[in-house]
């Protein structure tokens, strides 16, 4: 992710056996490649292509628009609570949502609720807690999964409760811990402590490695590249899709939408998407130019 201060991901070491254990999506592990998707690679400059991708915009009957919110349409800040989504970038969303020639939703870790409360745009579609929530659909963790999850979460609280900067927060049915506050040693140690939970687990827990978080959530929940690939099913085939994101939870999207208009935030050495942006506000730019085009045509 971009954008912030303190915005650069630690690289943490962690044992082999524990990092078998659970899965990460880390952009430099390869997921995705093992399951018949491309190699993650080098992405290209999104501004470079703009023809490329216009074409094929251009010639449309409808296009899905789908965005992460952390990150991607709003700069990242110390604290979740704290972000704030700017007048113009609302007016922004509203009209593309509006537009009959394109599909807008939000793909994201917050919550539904969280999500459409910052936004404040009732035109658009809400998929949050990486697809465990979905708006106008009804999700629910089966009672035993429910419980594993919530001791895991208690493990997690007491073996961190003294580690300064580190903060844990209850999602309903996954929770996240944050490291943006910490120090790298910390950190360290938070992330031993976290793989030692999770790792005997590991039969109905995952964990996601975002940027200065890790999202630990039930296997039962299908992510963002289930929540997509889900979506897209719904429209006629060939209809083309853009995926913006910034992170490591982004990377199974990428990895479903491998023939669509793919765009990683924050130039990463390597991802399964397409395009980069350097930062929020060359998304921004980029809606912006996208939304031209769909006027022009």
């Amino acid at each position: 992710m971009s954008g912030t201060p303190a915005a650069a991901k630690h690289t943490l070491p962690v044992r082999a056996k524990q990092k078998r254990a659970i899965e990460h999506s880390r952009t430099h592990s390869g997921a995705g490649a093992a399951k018949g998707h491309p190699a993650a690679q080098a992405p290209r400059n999104l501004f470079r292509a703009w023809g490329q991708i216009a074409a094929r915009i251009r010639n449309a009957e409808i296009c899905a628009l789908l965005l992460d919110f952390d990150g991607t349409l709003v700069k990242l800040q110390r604290n979740p609570w704290e972000v704030r989504v700017p007048q113009r970038t609302k007016r922004m969303l509203e009209r593309l949502a509006r537009n009959p020639r394109l599909f807008v939703a939000i793909v994201s870790g917050r919550r539904c609720q969280d999500l459409q409360t910052r936004i404040g745009v009732e035109t658009l579609h809400f998929i949050g807690l990486h697809g465990a929530e979905e708006q106008g659909k009804s999700t629910k963790i089966s009672s035993a999964v429910a419980r594993i999850l919530a001791r895991a979460k208690r493990g997690a609280r007491t073996r961190m409760a003294a580690m300064r900067g580190m903060r844990i927060e209850d999602k309903g049915m996954s929770f996240a811990v944050h490291y943006r506050g910490a120090s790298e040693a910390v950190a360290r140690a938070a992330e031993s402590c976290l793989l030692d939970v999770v790792a005997p687990l590991r039969d109905t827990l995952r964990v996601l490695d975002g940027a200065m978080v890790w999202e630990v959530l039930p296997n039962e929940i299908r992510g963002k590249g289930g929540a997509v690939r889900d979506l897209l099913a719904e429209f006629p085939a060939g209809t083309p899709a853009i995926y913006i994101g910034d992170d490591g939870t982004d990377e199974s999207a990428f990895c479903e939408l491998g023939d669509q208009i793919t765009i990683r935030v924050g130039k990463a050495q390597k991802t399964h998407a397409k395009y980069y942006v350097r930062d929020p506000g060359e998304v921004i730019r980029f809606l912006l130019r996208l939304e031209a085009e769909l006027l022009a045509t």
